[in-house]
């Protein structure tokens, strides 16, 4: 017979909350225009970041990185949907050199048209 309980002290899997799904925790996205990125803070913590550099009309997506312990709970996707949302409301192209924006692009509708012609 197998024993699955858990010793004193260890929270079961199913027990456990990700990441910013408590009601309580804010989750937030800032666009540092001046160092040319995004964040996303989780009760504010750094979580993950979107880096581009700013060309005439046209912001080149350059880089995406999640902290690892925050992986896999969709805050880069949600970041990179924050990102192109804003290129679009300030009328920029993205060039989308960061291969997680560029595969992001190609999975979701609606943004293609973001991406500036060769």
């Amino acid at each position: 017979m197998t024993d699955h309980s858990t010793s004193a002290g260890t929270p079961e899997l199913s027990s456990t909350q990700r990441l910013g799904a408590s009601s309580t925790s804010t989750n937030i996205v800032q666009h540092l225009q001046e160092h040319g990125r995004f964040r996303m803070l989780i009760d504010d913590r750094e979580v993950a970041v979107l880096d581009y550099r700013r060309l005439p009309s046209i912001w080149n997506i350059v880089h995406t990185y999640t902290d690892p312990a925050s992986r896999g709970h969709g805050f880069a996707s949600d970041l990179v949907r924050a990102a192109l949302d804003a290129a679009r409301d300030e009328g920029v192209k993205v060039i989308p050199t960061c291969p997680y924006v560029s595969w992001w692009i190609a999975g979701h509708g609606g943004y293609q048209d973001l991406v500036a012609a060769a």
